[in-house]
């Protein structure tokens, strides 16, 4: 079989390559064991504590007996060997549901995944779009929150918002962290994420693969650390800012950016986070992501009431779809758009590779595009 499922009552669906197929992926090295970073919120307090300290979140699932080879980044060897990660990797989706959510600002939708007991949100850079915007977090149980945008580092793609305060009595569920300097390259990871926006029937999906390729760069003190993580996992639009964890349930990576082929799923390291997070809590927006810029080639007028296309590039993705000078937009993937703002939200929001169903207003009429999303030139 190419695909196993997990069973029908699952509000999620956990998605694990054949035995065949991992066994050609057997590239893995030995993993050593990971220690918690030290990530705080607002109030100052450490959201884990160190590795001697009890492990803190609610995504953390002891390794089953008989997969430590495999969590050493090898291949099954054997049906029993198969079956194993796949109970693993079912109980370790079980737990990163309730902190996996739906991240929704006007048109755009993204992923994210709460990492402190009061309510902070990682998620990618471009899907919080900017500092201090209102956010809505959806659920696994469908509870839709009030939440607010914080800072970002978009250098690296990393972003943060916060659950607004008041919405519940008692500690948001929060995820496990690991620490993404330990990682190595064959590791088996489990993606999680909202792919196509938010859908409460459907519930957050699973999806399960190997670390390709780790990219390091040197810091101030000259300190190799990893910027990127390289993995197979089959993520598509609506899963970017979505949560990766190793086969304990622990976090160590946000999907970043999304590639139209199966290894060129870039994800952001969980130390990342914890570097910046200092900055990002004070709110702080600082940096670009080079060859990232999202860009379907229409211009128009932020202060009108109305998302007016005022200018077209003739080489770009919109016209080439059929959008013309003078079209009032109306909806970008079924959500309402209003003004142009909205519409350059929605698009930034986007990795290049994505496709976007456009729905404009031209003489009384209404026509739907479906544009590719290309990269702005530098």
């Amino acid at each position: 079989m190419d695909f196993c499922l997990i069973p029908k009552a699952n509000p999620f669906r956990i998605f694990c390559h054949s035995l065949l197929w991992a066994a050609l992926l057997a590239l893995g090295t030995s993993v050593i064991a990971q220690a918690q970073p030290t990530v705080k919120s607002a109030t100052g307090k450490s959201a884990v504590d160190a590795a001697n300290q009890p492990i803190k979140g609610r995504t953390f699932v002891a390794l089953a007996s008989g997969l430590e080879r495999l969590e050493q980044g090898n291949a099954p060897a054997s049906i029993t060997e198969l079956k194993l990660l796949e109970q693993q990797q079912s109980l370790v989706a079980k737990k990163i549901e309730d902190v996996t959510v739906n991240v929704q600002q006007n048109s755009a939708h993204g992923s994210g995944v709460i990492i402190t007991p009061d309510g902070f949100v990682l998620t990618a850079a471009h899907v919080a779009g900017g500092s201090g915007r209102p956010a809505t977090v959806n659920l696994s149980d469908g509870t839709r929150l009030r939440a607010t945008t914080f800072g970002m580092n978009r250098n690296m793609d990393a972003g943060l918002l916060k659950i607004n305060a008041g919405q519940r009595d008692g500690d948001w569920p929060y995820a496990t962290l690991g620490k993404s300097s330990q990682l190595r390259q064959g590791q088996w990871v489990i993606a999680s994420g909202h792919p196509g926006g938010w859908d409460q029937d459907r519930g957050a999906v699973i999806r399960v693969g190997r670390i390709l390729r780790i990219q390091k760069s040197r810091d101030t003190k000259g300190k190799s650390k990893a910027h990127t993580i390289t993995t197979d996992c089959a993520l598509i639009g609506g899963d970017s800012g979505g949560p990766m964890f190793t086969l304990t349930g622990k976090l160590i990576g946000v999907h970043s950016r999304i590639g139209t082929d199966v290894e060129e799923n870039m994800h952001v390291p969980i130390d990342v986070f914890g570097d910046s997070w200092e900055r990002m809590v004070r709110k702080e927006v600082w940096g670009t992501l080079p060859g990232f810029q999202p860009y379907i080639g229409v211009e128009g007028k932020a202060s009108t009431k109305q998302a007016i296309i005022g200018k077209l590039d003739l080489k770009g993705p919109a016209y080439r779809a059929g959008v013309r000078v003078g079209d009032k937009v109306t909806m970008m993937d079924g959500a309402r758009i209003s003004t142009f703002e909205e519409l350059r939200m929605g698009v930034e929001s986007k990795s290049p590779g994505e496709t976007i169903m456009l729905q404009v207003q031209r003489k009384g009429e209404f026509f739907n595009y479906p544009i590719v999303v290309s990269v702005a030139e530098n």
